[in-house]
């Protein structure tokens, strides 16, 4: 398919403000739709304004950058299939993904990033030896760890459960639009892009 000129879209829909961001010739449109519980219904519609706002649609979509996990079940399900599908239907569009925490990662050099369950149970990754470790920890041992921690910024069940000890602040749309070259190219094996909780950890 021929496009007049090539859009970007980034969908986080794994965390705990479900946002979209569209990219074309250097100029971009944002939307935060807030809690993937009540939004999730609203997505199609968030892309259409968010396309719309850079006089494109979805035919014009490129490539797709999505979450792969961990976070909301439903919502990283979603958005890979808002992709695979316009793959399906274009093949010549292109799929990247990557890890939630393995992209907070990526922020600024620091070596810890978290991200909380339904529990208050946190999701640890941190790097070692060069290497992403991850881990889940129940909040009752949360006391023993040392920051600084990267959380989403909507993460409040995460910043309670940490409450006392450091923590950096992590916009996940605004991250991956600017480390999108770190993601990883499904484009030629798109039955491999699926939730992260599907990967062996």
């Amino acid at each position: 398919m021929t496009r007049a000129e090539s859009v970007e879209l980034f969908l986080d829909t794994a965390s705990k403000n479900l946002s979209l961001l569209a990219t074309k010739g250097g100029k971009y449109s944002r939307i935060d739709l807030g809690d993937p519980k009540k939004a999730l219904e609203r997505t199609n519609l968030g892309i259409d304004i968010v396309l719309s706002s850079l006089s494109s649609s979805l035919s014009d979509v490129s490539a797709f950058y999505c979450l792969l996990g961990p976070g909301s079940n439903t919502g990283i399900r979603l958005g890979l299939t808002i992709a695979k599908t316009v793959k399906g239907i274009d093949s010549t569009v292109s799929l990247y993904g990557i890890g939630t925490l393995e992209l907070m990662l990526l922020k600024d050099g620091e070596k810890k990033a978290v991200l909380s369950d339904r529990n208050g149970d946190l999701y640890l990754a941190q790097e070692k030896d060069g290497k992403i470790e991850e881990s889940k920890v129940k909040k009752e041992a949360v006391s023993s760890l040392e920051g600084p921690f990267l959380v989403e910024k909507e993460d409040l069940v995460a910043q309670k459960t940490l409450e006392g000890k450091e923590i950096v602040p992590v916009d996940l749309l605004s991250l991956m639009l600017e480390r999108k070259k770190d993601f990883r190219d499904f484009s030629k094996t798109p039955k491999e892009y699926k939730p992260h909780y599907a990967f062996d950890l």
